[in-house]
Formats: C-alpha cells, structure tokens, sequence
C-alpha cells in the first residue's frame, strides 16, 4: 500500500479558500492519485490594519491577495473579501513562513504555490519540492514555440497596469524570437480582452490568474465565455498545475484504464 501524498499549497491571502482544497483533491483522486490537500494562507492570523501600510498600487512590485475586508460587497470571494495588493518584499517573506510551516508543522510532501506571480530568483524555496505554476506556463509555452516550423501566436491576457512589465518578462524568454506575441491587456473585463484575442487570431491563449472561474460565486460559464471568445485553447496555471502533478504522484497512473477493455496481453 503505497502512502498518501500530502500535497501543501499556499494562497497569497486570508482563508478559507476553499475552492482550491476542492479543486485539486477532486481532479487529482478522479485520475487516480491517492493526495491530500493540506492549506496555508500567508496573511492568516493578520489583521487588515496590520496589512495596510504594506498595500501598494499595481505599477509596483507586488502580490495580489484576497483578505477580509468588513463591509465590502461585489466580491466574488463574497461579501467581506476584497483584492487588494501589497508589497512584493513584504510579501515573500510571508510566502517563505507558510511553506516553512507546510512543511516543518504539517508535514507534507511537496508544496504548490496557488499563484503564478514572479517572484525574483530564489527568493522563496522548499525542503522538499516547491512547484511554481508560472514556470510551467512558460515551460508550456517553450515547447509550442519549439514544436513548430511557423512562429505560433500567442495571445496574453495581462493587467492593464502592468502589460508593459509583461511584455518584458516575455521577451526575456529563450524562445522569444518563435513567437509572435499578442497582448491583450485587461481594461474593462476579461470578456472583453478575450473578445480582442479572438479578432487576432491567436493560436494558443494564456492567462496567468490562478484560479480564475474557481471561487465561490464565479459564474459556472466564466471561463468557457473566454475560451469561446478566443477560439482557441487558453492555457491556465490551476490546470497546467494539476497535470503536472498527476505525473509525480502516488500510485502511478494506471494507462491500462484509458484503453479498451482486454487491451494488452495478460
């Protein structure tokens, strides 16, 4: 009998976040993985006035966090939640402590970040293993660029306030030169930019919102309404994370179950 995989993941905010405990347990057992998912969330236990001196504007180096704000309403967290964000160097040191307690209090195995924010180079790590879903959407984007004799176009949905830092961080990327990329920044709704994908024609579309069509009041047709728009596949780093780590969990998949039955000699 093989043991448990203990899966911690971190949030960049105040819990309960409960869509990712769902989320990743639910598609992670359906494909036969035998996980736990274990929760931290960096700004537990801190007050919003203990918090506020450290909220900057987007045009700053930051993390994006949902936390309790009383009275607020629209959210789609629900009423009491609102997005604000707070200082990238603040940040990461709360980030650090929440893995280190993932690890040191609650024992798991490995620890996913429930965000693909950039963070600079080994600023934050693990003892064990530490999965960075940014990193697996440019993985996932070098090898289409790779796989192809044509330059692919790539849309990207981004910030409005931060399309220009976006485009730089693309541009860093090896495989720059094989693509053609198409930005999309967010101004009055992500409809709306995935609208203006689909006039460009785009080949593949990336959104670096962790989560996003996950939280409690989220319509169920949120994202579908983007890839529609689009008309084409939209990479996500909550589904880039998950099937990345199917491959790296307990018990091995069973290959045999996606075959017809009596496929393979006995």
């Amino acid at each position: 009998m093989t043991k448990r995989t203990r899966l911690g993941v971190v949030t960049t905010g105040h819990g309960p976040r409960d869509e990712y405990i769902h989320f990743h347990e639910r598609f992670l057992r359906a494909l036969g993985a035998d996980v736990e998912i274990v929760i931290r969330h960096i700004y537990d236990g801190i007050p919003l006035e203990a918090l506020t001196p450290h909220q900057v504007g987007k045009e700053k180096p930051n993390l994006g966090a949902h936390v309790h704000v009383a009275g607020a309403v629209g959210n789609h967290m629900g009423d009491g939640w609102e997005h604000r964000f707070y200082d990238l160097d603040f940040a990461i040191g709360k980030v650090q402590r929440a893995i280190d307690l993932l690890e040191q209090e609650d024992g798991v195995d490995m620890v996913l970040l429930a965000c693909a924010a950039e963070f600079p180079e080994g600023a934050i790590s693990a003892g064990t293993m530490l999965i960075h879903p940014r990193e697996l959407m440019f993985d996932i984007a070098g090898n289409l660029a790779r796989g192809s004799r044509q330059r692919i176009r790539i849309g990207a949905l981004v910030d409005a306030e931060h399309a220009d830092e976006d485009r730089k961080d693309w541009a860093r990327k090896p495989f720059f030169d094989r693509i053609e990329l198409v930005m999309a920044p967010i101004t009055t709704g992500w409809l709306d930019a995935a609208q203006e994908l689909g006039r460009r024609q785009v080949d593949y579309a990336f959104f670096f919102g962790y989560g996003v069509g996950l939280a409690p009041l989220d319509p169920r047709t949120e994202i579908p309404s983007l890839e529609a728009a689009i008309g084409a596949p939209l990479v996500l780093p909550h589904r880039a994370a998950v099937l990345f780590l199917r491959n790296i969990l307990r018990p091995p998949l069973n290959d045999y179950a996606y075959l017809p039955e009596g496929w393979g000699k006995p």
